[in-house]
């Protein structure tokens, strides 16, 4: 067991407190549980979402391979909402961070698989409604634009129908 970078153990007993028996068999937990069900999923919506091009980025779903390693995840879609690529995302989202391939404004492609859940929005957190993380991707120099101007071309119907099917994932 290696001390914390205080020079303190995290306990009085010695050895390593969890094995890598223990910690793969809780992955697998998170491996093998359910996507929860979702409500308001409207076709309408989910149309909108491509028409306006979010799911170019946002992949609605991505499949495991026919020969995964793990029989019980074998073949499956998931849906995820990303294409976890790493993408320009403009002057306004750089976060003056370089990291490995990833310069101040790369962004990877941050999953939507749950986003109901999400009290705020972005990458960082620095968005506190949907539409406001929508319209922060339309920034100059960003891949988004196309798709933050599409969506500000929407009526309010559309508008709203496109903000409930995000809402709802």
């Amino acid at each position: 067991e290696f001390p914390n970078p205080d020079g303190l153990g995290d306990d009085l007993k010695q050895g390593v407190d969890v094995t890598a028996d223990s910690v793969n068999k809780r992955a697998m937990y998170v491996r093998l549980t359910a996507i929860p069900r979702r409500d308001g999923l409207d076709a309408s919506g989910e149309a909108l979402f491509e028409q306006v091009k979010c799911g170019v980025c946002h992949a609605p779903t991505m499949k495991t391979r026919e020969d995964y390693p793990l029989a019980l995840l074998a073949g499956l879609d998931a849906p995820v909402f990303t294409d976890m690529l790493l993408h320009d995302m403009g002057v306004e989202l750089a976060d003056g961070m370089i990291d490995g391939e990833a310069g101040s404004r790369d962004w990877r492609t941050a999953p939507l698989i749950g986003l109901r859940f999400n009290k705020t929005f972005l990458h960082d957190g620095r968005a506190h409604t949907i539409e406001e993380a929508i319209l922060a991707h339309g920034g100059e120099g960003s891949e988004a634009a196309e798709s933050t101007a599409l969506y500000k071309s929407l009526g309010p119907a559309d508008h709203d129908a496109l903000l409930a099917y995000v809402s709802a994932l």
